[in-house]
């Protein structure tokens, strides 16, 4: 964490406060400079109050009163007011920076940084530290004001006698010291922030309704709370002793300042003896010296508070600038409303970043366009991963992707996105009224019930939408307290979101069937490749990944992966008759037909 950090992100969340509501927001400034004079003005009055009595003058008496009241009242009222209204902003402002964080991780258009640990281990302290995040601005504006305050009671107390100026020296060392606290404990948040995303998978699963069901019957539930516990527990510790190493010079300091106040008031006796101050100043020193230490502890606090959000900071411009880097730069190459040669795979090779295991290694592959295309292979063959290149959420670690002899890379991955669909093998269970759950396949068209009818009718998910409660109004989804459905059904909504767009460029069926009995998979299939045919002109290619032979040999084209290689690939037939992999794979499943 940098100085700049926490300046950055307290100007920035004073800028989303204005946005939010400017009225408020200036409101809320006026109070919290008017704070800074209260504590000063009430001592003020106090002090002319006690001496306007001992002269009995009255005028002085009444003003003294008058000044007095009315400091006081605009430091309660003030303070109420202004604490509900910080509170209000706040939570506005915590929102704002949640939508922005979203939309920056949403920017970035590859899914490989959410498949990386240290990536997620920052976004878990960015998703926990919004709150700090968002106090970060009036926090520095309460420090500015608090601060300014210290200074007008010191300048009161130095009226007194020089040497009251030595209060101000006492509390140096609090600040530096209360600061090293905080760093200690935020040191400790970082360095905890991956054994708290364990913590939290690991009761995800005994609190999620599809793998609770598989710990329910495996019986262990208490294991998997054991080992989450263990690590809330380690991460527990550790915050606690970086807390007691920084509370010890916190006290320390404090100690200090305290022996100093009690020196203050003997000097103040002193004079008073004398005759060299007045019962007034007394009274003034004795009201500075508790309203001191209350600014000093609300200094610190406020300091506290705007170096929390700045640790929390480093995070939130580090992903700006990561999703600046890696999110979407036009190149002015707009993606073709046609197909003419294809997608050509050049020597591609795709490692995950922090590993050198190749998933996939020298692919060299070509897609015609208008062409149906199979890939099979083994668990772990590489079949997903090239399919998510394909699509662009993974780019490739050397080589490329050509479609019509263009770089992938050169399209805004928006728009290829936009002239993609299928369905995957991890779909997505979207628990939103039906009809918004297919119509997100196509956003264009999501409010088009009679595209969504045809598309649930085309996954045959048709019928049983018609049986719901409320139709293609029904609400999915236990969370929001909907219709639950089966496995296969939510299957058949992702098939259906993945047949909203009409007229795609490339098409992708990775195992999205396995609920699916065989037939119903290669009727699916023959929908796809009809589509294709039908939309020939746009030269759209599909591509399928299955265990089913009897649906991949109805593919123009086979190819086969072996630990991310091509090790095969042609016709059914050439295949078949090559007597490689593929027939040693299509005979072994067709035995077991029989």
């Amino acid at each position: 964490m940098t100085l700049r950090d926490s300046a950055r992100m307290a100007q920035h969340t004073l800028a989303l406060g204005l946005l939010a509501d400017r009225r408020v927001s200036i409101t809320v400034g006026v109070l919290v400079l008017l704070q800074a004079g209260m504590a000063a003005g009430t001592a003020y009055a106090q002090r002319h109050l006690v001496d306007a009595a001992g002269t009995h003058l009255l005028g002085g008496l009444l003003a003294a009163v008058a000044l007095g009241m009315t400091a006081h009242a605009l430091q309660l009222i003030g303070w109420r007011f202004t604490h509900n209204l910080r509170n209000d902003l706040r939570d506005r402002i915590q929102l704002a920076l949640e939508q922005e964080i979203t939309e920056a991780a949403a920017k970035i258009p590859t899914i490989t940084h959410l498949e990386r640990a240290d990536f997620l281990n920052r976004i878990t302290m960015l998703r926990r530290g919004t709150l700090a995040l968002s106090k970060t601005g009036w926090a520095a504006a309460h420090a500015a004001s608090v601060l300014a305050g210290i200074g007008l009671s010191l300048w009161l107390l130095i009226g007194v006698h020089p040497a009251l100026a030595l209060l101000a020296v006492a509390a140096v060392p609090i600040l530096p010291l209360a600061n090293r606290a905080m760093r200690m404990q935020r040191q400790a948040l970082d360095a905890t922030a991956e054994s708290l995303r364990r913590e939290s998978r690991l009761h995800d699963l005994c609190l999620n309704p599809d793998p609770a069901k598989e710990v329910w019957i495996s019986g262990n539930g208490a294991e998997l709370d054991r080992h989450a516990r263990a690590l809330w527990e380690e991460a527990a510790d550790l915050e606690a002793r970086a807390r007691l190493r920084g509370l010890g010079g916190e006290i320390g300091a404090w100690a200090f300042y305290f022996s100093m106040l009690a020196g203050a008031l003997l000097v103040v006796g002193l004079l008073l003896a004398r005759g060299q101050a007045t019962p007034g100043d007394a009274v003034l020193i004795i009201s500075l010296a508790g309203q001191l230490r209350l600014q000093q502890q609300s200094a610190v606090e406020s300091i506290a508070l705007v170096a929390d959000g700045g640790r929390v900071a480093e995070h939130h411009h580090w992903l700006l600038t990561y999703a600046t880097e890696h999110g979407v730069h036009p190149t002015g190459t707009t993606v073709p409303a046609r197909m003419t040669a294809g997608i050509e795979l050049r020597d591609v090779c795709f490692t995950y970043p922090g590993t050198d295991t190749m998933v996939l290694d020298h692919v060299n592959l070509t897609l015609p366009a208008g062409s149906t295309l199979g890939l099979v292979g083994i668990n772990g063959a590489g079949k997903s991963t090239l399919i998510k290149l394909l699509i662009g959420v993974y780019r490739p670690t050397s080589g490329a992707i050509l479609v019509d002899g263009v770089d992938l890379r050169e399209f805004d991955a928006s728009e290829w996105a936009a002239v993609c669909t299928g369905t995957l093998q991890d779909f997505l269970k979207l628990q939103t009224p039906v009809a918004e759950s297919v119509g997100a396949g196509d956003l264009s068209r999501i409010d088009d019930t009679a595209r969504i009818g045809l598309a649930l009718r085309r996954a045959d998910a048709g019928v049983f939408v018609e049986s719901l409660p409320d139709g293609l109004r029904t609400q999915l989804g236990r969370t929001f307290g909907g219709a639950e459905l089966s496995h296969g059904q939510w299957q058949r909504i992702a098939l259906a979101r993945g047949l909203m767009r009409e007229a795609p460029l490339l098409r992708v069926l990775d195992e999205p069937t396995a609920a699916l009995d065989p037939q119903a998979e290669h009727d699916l299939f023959e929908l796809y490749a009809e589509q294709t045919r039908n939309f020939a002109e746009r030269g759209a290619v599909t591509v399928l990944v299955s265990h089913r032979f009897s649906t991949v040999h109805m593919t123009d084209h086979i190819v086969v992966l072996s630990h991310g290689q091509v090790v095969e690939q042609g016709s059914h037939a050439e295949l078949l008759g090559a007597g490689g992999d593929y027939a040693d794979l299509y005979l072994t499943q067709a035995l077991a037909y029989r």
